[in-house]
C-alpha cells in the first residue's frame, strides 16, 4: 500500500520511534530535542491520520514519546539527587577542614 505524496510514512514514524528511544537510551539529549523536534514538526505537517495504519503507528509513537518522557523525569531527579549528594559532601568536607584548621583534629 503506497502513500499519498507528501504523506510521512509508517516507516517513518517508525524511525522518529526509534530515534527518540536510541538517544534517550544514550542519554543523549542533545540530539533527543532534535528528533524531538523534527518529529513536532513532522505531525504539524502531517495533520490528523487518514487511514488506521497511520493511527496506529501514531499511537506507537505516542506511547514511545510518553515512555522517553517519564525516562527524562526520572534521570533528572537522579541527577538532582546526586547534585543535593554532592552538596551535602562539600558542606561536611568544608566543616571537617574548618575543623582540622583550628586544631579541633590532629591529622598524625
Amino acid at each position: 500500500m503506497s502513500e499519498p505524496v507528501g504523506q510521512i510514512s509508517i516507516e517513518q514514524w517508525q524511525q522518529f520511534e526509534k530515534a527518540l528511544r536510541f538517544h534517550a537510551q544514550a542519554q543523549n539529549w542533545d540530539k533527543l530535542v532534535l528528533v524531538n523536534q523534527k518529529m513536532t514538526d513532522a505531525l504539524k505537517r502531517a495533520g490528523k491520520p487518514n487511514s488506521r495504519s497511520q493511527l496506529l503507528a501514531r499511537q506507537s509513537l505516542a506511547r514511545a514519546h510518553q515512555q522517553v518522557l517519564q525516562q527524562l523525569h526520572q534521570a533528572k531527579d537522579q541527577l538532582k539527587q546526586e547534585m543535593t549528594q554532592f552538596k551535602q559532601q562539600q558542606d561536611g568536607l568544608a566543616a571537617y577542614q574548618l575543623t582540622c584548621v583550628s586544631g579541633g583534629v590532629d591529622n598524625d
